[in-house]
């Protein structure tokens, strides 16, 4: 069966389920994380400072957002695929294995604190038609993730990109 327009359209707009994250946010994760982007913004370690800012304690940088959802690498967590993980199927069944990231915004509504408990709903925003690019022929797909903290607060809404594509053999 070839692929078809129908067959990519019937993944886009289904949110998944909410996918909760595996830890809270919390100082060591964002001492680590500054340390590695060499960030010495006080709202991440100063409490006085923090305390004296609009937020009222320390926050985590917004761009770590995502380091709270990520699954361990052990033990391997079980769930059902979301329509991401269908569509990356779909499209590599059809030979478009080869995949590159293209493009990642994020927009920040709430802080994460000590203590939140992140989570995020994924879905496909969109898929585009069948392009022919540098890499060979392919499909560009963005989703959507909203990340929330535990009082259904959006922290985060981050759209990315990536194509999918059949990649050429260079002779």
């Amino acid at each position: 069966m070839s692929l078809t327009t129908e067959m990519l359209q019937s993944l886009v707009g289904i949110e998944s389920e909410v996918t909760k994250g595996t830890d809270e946010v919390c100082r060591p994760m964002i001492r680590h994380y500054c340390e590695v982007m060499e960030d010495a913004n006080p709202l991440y370690h100063d409490d006085a400072y923090a305390k004296a800012s609009r937020y009222g304690k320390i926050i985590a940088p917004p761009t770590q957002v995502q380091v709270y959802t990520m699954n361990p690498l052990w033990p391997k967590v079980e769930r059902e695929k979301n329509s991401m993980e269908h569509l990356v199927d779909l499209l590599k069944e059809h030979g478009y294995s080869s995949i590159v990231a293209t493009a990642q915004v994020q927009e920040y509504f709430e802080p994460m604190k000590i203590g939140d408990d992140i989570s995020y709903t994924l879905s496909v925003k969109e898929i585009s038609p069948l392009k022919k690019t540098a890499r060979g022929p392919g499909y560009f797909s963005t989703f959507l993730y909203t990340f929330l903290n535990q009082r259904h607060e959006i922290v985060c809404k981050q759209s990315f990109t990536i194509l999918s594509y059949q990649a050429q053999v260079q002779q």
